[in-house]
């Protein structure tokens, strides 16, 4: 018996010790794996580490006078909508956490796009990390390597490019790992323990405060717990409880903090969603269609851009193609949903993740500020991602290959480096205004925003040799009519086009876009300030001078508009009107000699002459070696009669 039972208890040890080192095993390819997935994409988007400001990182930071402020500006980041610092423009947006964070960044660095660049590929880093964890929490019945392709698949994604890329998108990438590291508190939270409740809250009430959209985890903590747990309803509202708090806590302080500034609402044009132009019946339908190229992007991230604003993508009826397409999709997203939901919840999961978290940007239910953004897509992705890749491993073990979970995993490794080897391209177009401009006139060739971005480009090259700079001038003037061609009523790129005609010499063309411009925009005096250089160049002094009245009005109106106002006054010989303009220039520019050899001249003309000596003279006593100045003011006080004048100066002239 005691051999027996030594044997027993020798045979029980064996079996324990055979089991423990697979656990150990199991997690060090665990800790393995989230290292890689990390350092992985903290080196894919190394690059961006070098990139400058770009596109709105100029409003958020650079020129920013909150974050500018560093430490100091953070009461006022807290207490402001999300532009204050820039612009008044009140889109109802609170977004603190991201704005506190650069307010902080630049107080360590300041004016140094590095450091932000950093601090983002940094925080992607670690929230691919976290998610592989989720993962491996929400689908525990699956083998790791499921949880590894969604998260390597998420992680190389071309679409989250300018996420990373973009330092102002810090926002996006906050309220995602934010939402990642509340679910997986939820599911470690214990029963009964306040402190895990608290802790939850807070970490959603982070990512509240980073971005509004938030909001809509909120309904998909509760489907996973609902759908792939098998709680009851009760159980989820009671699990859901403290974020329910929370948000309604975060909804009463963003309301204060947008209806405390007496900046009215931003009022949003078609320029800005080009849905806006569309018929309400049509505004529904392009909506969907919006939503259908999200979906489409996820699978297959084509012709990525910056902007899709007017007429990029245009307005759809019922009957069109895109949302014929997208309707049937969601009709099969619908019956997969219904199929799987029991057996397979994970992969119903997936799907509705997909809709409940993109819902708000489709423009079907509201308008928001923008068409469509590669942004948008960032965490919504993660839903389809998760149904796919579930099916890719389900389709292969269903056939019964031997090797089913290696080839789900190849399979998964092959999409991962086609996106892998787009988003390396992606992030040089994320370089600099530059490098992006130059890149997505190409993929978005029917965004006037676009176009005429690109133009402005084109228009201050800075290349030195003459031809080349025409040539640069030439590709501007394309670049504008294109933006006009698809928004008659863009008022910039006839204003930059008069600029670029004018500077081509096409005189008659830049009046006559100069003029369109200022019917679309008559209160913009700047407008008349061109249009009167354009004509002054045409030697039509008469229009010249009507359009350089209004235009001296302009705030920033130069000694040379005042200059040409005046000599168009001269030749019309209208020198009492023309020796206002040039005193009025002489006072706002006192250093300019030209202007007051011009006044002196004027003086002469309208038989002024000791006012004309007078004017000369202070010229020449400011600047002894302008000889010029010193005959005419000889020449202007002997016609004047004053020889006293005459013969003391005279002595200087040898």
């Amino acid at each position: 018996m005691s051999k027996k039972n030594a044997s027993s208890v020798k045979q029980s040890s064996q079996k324990a010790s055979a089991v423990i080192p697979s656990v150990d095993q199991s997690l060090v390819i665990r800790r393995r794996l989230f290292w890689m997935l990390s350092i992985a994409a903290f080196l894919l988007f190394a690059p961006t580490i070098g990139h400058g400001f770009v596109l709105d990182d100029i409003a958020v930071i650079e020129n920013n006078r909150f974050v500018q402020e560093g430490f100091g500006g953070i009461p006022d980041l807290f207490s402001t909508f999300y532009w204050k610092g820039f612009w008044d423009a009140n889109a109802g947006l609170y977004r603190p956490l991201s704005m506190v964070m650069f307010a902080i960044e630049w107080a360590i660095s300041a004016n140094n796009p590095a450091i932000h660049h950093f601090i983002n590929v940094f925080l992607y880093a670690l929230t691919i990390g976290v998610l592989f964890k989720l993962l491996l929490k929400l689908l525990p019945t699956y083998s790791i390597w499921v949880s590894f392709a969604i998260a390597l698949i998420f992680m190389v994604h071309p679409s989250h490019t300018e996420v990373v890329a973009n330092i102002k998108s810090r926002d996006e990438i906050l309220c995602f790992l934010f939402f990642l590291l509340t679910f997986l508190s939820l599911l470690k939270a214990r029963s009964g323990k306040p402190i895990d409740a608290v802790k939850t809250a807070l970490l959603f009430f982070a990512c509240l405060l980073s971005k509004e959209a938030g909001v809509m985890y909120l309904p998909i903590f509760g489907l996973y717990f609902w759908m792939a747990k098998k709680e009851s309803i009760g159980s989820v509202l009671k699990k859901s409880l403290p974020l329910i708090v929370i948000t309604g806590a975060w909804l009463i302080l963003h309301q204060q903090v947008i209806h405390a500034d007496p900046t009215p609402p931003i009022q949003y044009g078609y320029h800005d969603n080009s849905l806006i132009a569309c018929e309400d019946g049509s505004r529904y339908a392009t909506g969907i269609g919006v939503l259908g190229r999200y979906i489409l992007e996820v699978v297959a991230p084509l012709n990525l851009s910056y902007d899709y604003s007017y007429n990029q993508i245009p307005c759809l009826s019922f009957t069109s193609l895109p949302v014929i397409g997208t309707l049937l999709v969601l009709i099969l997203s619908t019956l997969i949903v219904v199929k799987t939901r029991k057996s397979k919840p994970e992969i119903a999961f997936g799907i509705l993740f997909f809709f409940v978290s993109i819902a708000l940007v489709t423009n079907i239910f509201s308008l928001i500020g923008t068409t469509y953004a590669n942004r948008l897509i960032y965490a919504p992705s993660l839903g389809i991602i998760i149904s796919f890749v579930l099916g890719i491993f389900i389709l292969f073990k269903a056939q019964q290959s031997e090797k089913w979970q290696s080839g789900a995993i190849l399979v998964s490794t092959l999409i991962g480096i086609l996106f892998s080897v787009q988003t390396i391209q992606r992030n040089k177009a994320w370089e600099s205004n530059t490098t992006l401009f130059t890149a997505d006139v190409q993929n978005s060739p029917n965004s006037a925003r676009v176009q005429f971005n690109y133009g402005v480009l084109k228009m201050n090259t800075d290349e030195r040799d003459s031809s080349v700079i025409r040539q640069e001038w030439l590709l501007a003037a394309s670049s504008f009519k294109k933006a006009i061609s698809i928004d008659s009523l863009d008022a910039g790129s006839y204003t930059n086009l008069g600029v670029v005609s004018y500077r081509l010499n096409q005189l008659e063309q830049s009046v006559r876009y100069t003029q369109k411009a200022i019917n679309l925009n008559p209160t913009d005096t700047s407008l008349y300030a061109n249009l009167g250089d354009a004509y002054f160049a045409l030697k039509n002094y008469d229009k010249a001078g009507e359009a350089l009245k209004k235009g001296v009005q302009w705030k920033d109106a130069s000694v040379s508009h005042y200059k040409r106002y005046g000599i168009s006054l001269f030749n019309l010989k209208q020198y009492d009107q023309a020796i206002t303009v040039f005193k009025k220039g002489l006072q706002k520019f006192p250093n300019d000699t030209e202007i007051a050899s011009n006044l002196g001249n004027t003086y002469g003309a309208a038989g002024i002459y000791e006012k004309a000596g007078q004017t000369f003279e202070t010229i020449y006593n400011q600047d002894s070696s302008n000889v010029n100045a010193l005959r005419l003011l000889i020449t202007s006080y002997g016609q004047a009669g004053n020889q006293d004048k005459v013969k003391q100066y005279s002595s200087f002239l040898k």
